[in-house]
Formats: structure tokens, C-alpha cells, sequence
């Protein structure tokens, strides 16, 4: 058989043709995907509220032994940032699937834990970057006016520091836009057409 003989036989096939699948066998594999999601979620977040306890503990410590609020400020920005993750996973926890879910259950779980993912990197700026840099921005210039005895020294200094803090967070939330792009979506829209394929 030559190549136009296979692809005349080809084209003659029915375009409607659809490709089974075991019923059992895609759940199982949807079911070990999102565990692997959930536990790539689950040590983002423990290393996430591991680091703003440990900051929230140094800077309350270093405000108290230097006498110093605005330490006292980063600290509870940091805190309240570990607290909102760990209450956030706790309520989204009670919406994970149970091991006899069907197959549809399982997906619209899981496409509901990505779409809240998604809108957690979407709005990174509101919830994780404005509170500590808004305390950070407080903090330096009440320090850098201190050291400097204020005057335009000390304007220009702190102005040099927000500029590298803004900088800074730019680039931190430039990779959580990248990341939502790059693997959330795409998950997104797979689980949207697996849904939308059961119906």
C-alpha cells in the first residue's frame, strides 16, 4: 500500500470516530493526579507559613528587645499572611473528594481546587505582596528617617529601597502570573474538557 492509497483510507474513516476509555482506569488516573496536586499544594503552603511564622517570630522579637513598633508591624504583617494560608487550606480541605466519589464528582473537586488556586496566585498582590510591603515601607522609612535624622538623605534613601522592594515584588508576582499561565490554566482547560466530555 502506498502513501495515497493510506491516506485515501485514512480520510475515508468516520470523522465522528471516538476513542473509549475504561471508566475505572481514567478515575484512577484522575484521582493519582490530584494527589499529586494536592501534595505539590500542600509543601508550597508548609514552606509558604513556615516562612512567615519564623519572620513574624524574629521581627516581634527584634521590635521587643529594640524597642521598635514598626518591627512590631512587619511581624504581624508576616503573621497574618501565615494565618490567612493556613485557614484558607482548612476551608478548602473540607472540599477535597472522597474515595467513592464518581468519576464527574472527582473532576468538578478538582477543577474547583484549581480554579481556587488560580484565583489565589491572580490576586497574590491583595492577600501576600500589599501587607508585608506596605509594613516594609513603613518600617524603612521610619528606620532610614532615624538614622539619617531626616532631611533629604533620608527621602532619598528610602525612596531607593521602596524602588528595590517594588522591584522585588514585581518580579515575585510576575512568576505567580507565570506560573497560573503556565501550569494552572492548561489543567484548567484539560479538566473543563474531561467534564465537558462525560455530559
Amino acid at each position: 500500500m502506498n502513501f495515497e492509497e493510506m491516506q485515501k483510507a485514512w480520510q475515508s474513516q468516520e470523522a465522528a470516530a471516538k476513542l473509549t476509555m475504561n471508566a475505572d482506569a481514567l478515575l484512577q488516573l484522575v484521582r493519582r493526579d490530584e494527589q499529586r496536586f494536592r501534595a505539590t499544594i500542600f509543601w508550597r503552603d508548609a514552606r509558604e507559613v513556615g516562612v512567615a511564622f519564623l519572620l513574624s517570630l524574629y521581627f516581634a522579637y527584634h521590635g521587643l528587645w529594640h524597642h521598635d513598633g514598626t518591627d512590631g508591624l512587619v511581624g504581624a504583617a508576616c503573621f497574618g499572611v501565615g494565618a490567612f494560608m493556613v485557614v484558607d487550606r482548612l476551608l478548602q480541605r473540607r472540599k477535597q473528594p472522597v474515595s467513592n466519589d464518581s468519576l464527574k464528582v472527582c473532576l468538578e473537586t478538582s477543577l474547583g481546587q484549581v480554579n481556587h488556586q488560580i484565583w489565589l496566585l491572580k490576586n497574590v498582590l491583595w492577600w501576600y505582596l500589599l501587607p508585608i510591603g506596605v509594613a516594609l515601607a513603613i518600617a524603612t522609612g521610619v528606620s532610614t528617617w532615624r538614622t539619617q535624622h531626616g532631611g533629604m538623605a533620608a527621602v532619598m534613601t528610602w525612596g531607593a529601597l521602596v524602588l528595590i522592594f517594588f522591584l522585588l515584588y514585581w518580579g515575585i508576582y510576575w512568576l505567580n502570573q507565570f506560573a497560573v499561565r503556565k501550569n494552572l490554566e492548561p489543567r484548567q482547560r484539560e479538566l473543563e474538557t474531561l467534564l465537558a466530555s462525560l455530559n
